[in-house]
């Protein structure tokens, strides 16, 4: 299971997936005096002290990634299916991409400025490296079928 590529590309998809969970996504500075509120995956850290669970839609998806990211690499017998989930995943973090823009945009306080922290990167990290870990279970598949058309 460790010694294929894929297996690889998968953690380090996953390990992205965690990193982006624990670190926060950006902050809105406001345009005149006042403090910055940060963006998590989670909440909004209010300037105020309080918190807002709106983004917390954003931390159930990457939970769901990282727990198909692991289904996907403990299923690495049935690669058909590990492909199909590398494919989930990567549309789960394309929703993901849309819903952060959606709460940096919008939902966000009307008179502050986002600024992306280097975390919000992550996710595209791990879209690359699914798409990665598909190719190379397909690669596998491959190879499989035409040994078997070889006995």
């Amino acid at each position: 299971m460790w010694q294929r590529k894929q297996t690889v590309f998968m953690v380090l998809a996953i390990a992205f997936t965690i990193a982006c969970l624990c670190l926060p996504l950006g902050y809105f500075e406001p345009k005149g005096m006042g403090l910055n509120a940060d963006l998590f995956n989670l909440w909004i850290k209010q300037p105020e002290g309080g918190v807002s669970m709106a983004p917390s839609v954003l931390f159930a998806i990457q939970v769901l990634t990282a727990s198909i990211g692991v289904w996907a690499i403990l299923g690495f017998r049935n690669r058909p299916r590990q492909a199909k989930l590398c494919v989930v995943n990567i549309l789960l973090l394309i929703v993901w991409y849309a819903l952060a823009a959606f709460y940096a945009l919008y939902v966000g306080f009307r008179d502050y400025t986002f600024h992306a922290n280097i975390a919000i990167c992550f996710p595209l990290v791990a879209i690359i490296l699914y798409w990665m870990a598909r190719r190379g279970v397909l690669a596998d598949e491959k190879l499989v079928r035409a040994a078997d058309r070889i006995r």
